[in-house]
């Protein structure tokens, strides 16, 4: 695994996430034009848990889903109620790539946090850090064909290699790193995991990140989710380091082509066309958060 760490490595790695979202959308967009689909339906794969009134996929109503044996306490950021221990993390209600996440260490941080809560585009959410030892990544599609089997799953191992306690990772932080680790996995274990993790929702493509001391964890469900991420998520094997480029491009034009099926089956009343200009049009609730470390 190559060391991190340096600005260099941020900036290289910022670009290589910017290619791979452009690549995604042109395979995207060819698919679309092959299946005959609207291409904002995309948007609209899991538009039964978009809150249209707030404009964001909410990561406390996310809560509802999760079983209570993988759920991380979260609520509403209030100084004064103060966690029970320490560190937490206070996250925007919505973001993406980890944009706003503060770690807090003590009771005098978490109470100053105020000022930055008050003058906020969105409530920010407290969050107990997890206990267990390592994070991954778990990418999927349903099937087009069956929603009850996944068309496409992928498993990513994320790696800090700065040693950071309870790091905040992400395509932002140099620190970070990827590792696909798909093949290390059984047929009959990646089918485990499936089964687990299509009951947690009904999301048609969704990014479950989770935490286990090892990945023996993910097949004995000993972990806890971090966050599910709804909304445009990257499918992270596309950026880990031990994956070839050709294989790369050819996952990439696999999940797209998965993904142009899915919505062109959407029924009408689950558009994602009120997403699409809620989210290109300026709107007050959904600006992206200024990013803090």
């Amino acid at each position: 695994m190559r060391q991190r760490g340096k600005p260099l490595d941020k900036i290289s790695d910022i670009l290589k996430s910017w290619y791979t979202r452009v690549c995604l959308v042109v395979w995207y967009l060819l698919a679309c034009l092959r299946c005959r689909v609207i291409p904002w339906n995309y948007f609209g794969l899991n538009s039964r848990y978009y809150n249209r009134e707030k404009g964001i996929f909410s990561k406390l109503e996310m809560d509802a889903v999760i079983p209570e044996r993988h759920l991380l306490n979260q609520y509403y950021y209030d100084p004064d109620k103060i966690p029970a221990r320490y560190p937490v993390f206070l996250k925007p209600e919505w973001g993406q790539n980890s944009n706003g996440i503060v770690r807090v260490y003590t009771k005098k941080e978490y109470k100053a946090f105020r000022n930055v809560s008050s003058g906020a585009k969105l409530p920010f959410i407290v969050q107990e850090a997890a206990v267990k030892k390592t994070e991954f990544e778990i990418y999927y599609l349903r099937s087009p064909d069956n929603r009850n089997n996944a068309a496409f799953l992928s498993i990513t191992e994320v790696i800090d290699t700065g040693k950071t306690p309870y790091p905040i990772n992400s395509i932002h932080n140099p620190c970070t790193c990827y590792r696909d680790i798909t093949d290390t996995f059984s047929g009959p274990e990646l089918e485990v995991i499936w089964d687990y993790l299509r009951r947690i929702g009904n999301f048609r493509m969704a990014r479950v990140g989770l935490k286990a001391d090892s990945r023996n964890g993910i097949i004995t469900e000993d972990f806890q989710i971090v966050e599910i991420n709804l909304f445009l998520p990257m499918p992270l094997v596309l950026l880990s380091d031990n994956v070839g480029l050709i294989k790369k491009q050819r996952i990439m034009q696999q999940t797209m082509c998965i993904a142009a099926r899915l919505a062109r089956d959407i029924p009408g009343k689950e558009s994602g066309r009120h997403i699409f200009f809620q989210k290109i049009l300026p709107h007050p609730m959904t600006a992206e958060q200024e990013v803090i470390h």
